[in-house]
Parts: structure tokens; sequence; C-alpha cells
């Protein structure tokens, strides 16, 4: 928990104390309670307005693999973004990768800080809290 704000319920940030409601904001009732301001006009009344807080999604690297499986075949490249490779190869630990005309191994972590998919994910599995 980080700089909760005394009647802002957990989860949800403050972005205005006091004001009228805009269609598709968030705001807190008298009751206290996250409310989806969701007419056409703005409120009559002042709330606090609120948005919910985003986490972004948490990765780690895969642990061996059999986690990285069912990510064969899908691009990868370097998190700098440039270049391409693929996984030509997979060990217990580790990969092999196509860099041009090298292939070379890397430790899963070390995939993992090196690498992304094509697609900007990262390079490892996906930890759901």
């Amino acid at each position: 928990m980080s700089n909760q704000i005394p009647g802002v319920p957990e989860g949800w940030d403050l972005v205005h104390a006091n004001r009228r409601v805009l269609k598709g904001e968030h705001f807190i009732d008298s009751n206290g309670a996250v409310e989806l301001w969701d007419k056409s006009y703005e409120s009559v009344f002042t709330y606090p307005i609120v948005r919910k807080i985003e986490k972004p999604a948490a990765y780690r690297p895969f642990a061996n693999a059999e986690e990285y499986l069912p990510h064969w075949g899908k691009p990868i490249r370097l998190k700098d973004g440039k270049g391409f490779g693929s996984v030509v190869s997979i060990i217990k630990i580790g990969i092999y990768v196509a860099h041009g005309r090298s292939i070379i191994r890397h430790e899963m972590a070390d995939a993992f800080n090196l690498f992304e998919f094509a697609d900007g994910t990262p390079f490892g599995v996906r930890i759901d809290e």
C-alpha cells in the first residue's frame, strides 16, 4: 500500500478532490461507494473523482524448457527493438537463438533480460497475483 488517501477506497486514486462529474468518470458517492457516472450530462453536485489504479502485468523468466514450449515458434526480438531472432532449439535450462548467421545459447534468465516476443510482451511467464 502506498499513499492511501482517507476516504478513497483501496485500488483507486484521487483525480480531483471536489468537482462535477462528467460522463464515464468514477466518483465517490455520499455513502463512500465508487460509482460510474453514465449520464450524458455532468452532475449537478460535486464529488471526489477517482480512477482505478491499473497494475501493469508482472513477468518472470521461464523456469525451464517445459514452461517455454507453449510459446514455441513465436518470433522474438531484442528488447531495444533492433533485430529479430528465432529460438531454434531448447535445452532444460536455456534456449538457442539464431542471430543472423550465428546460433547463441542463452540461459532463461539471460534471455528474459535480452529478449521480448515480437508483439512486445516479455520473454517469460506472466505472474497473476
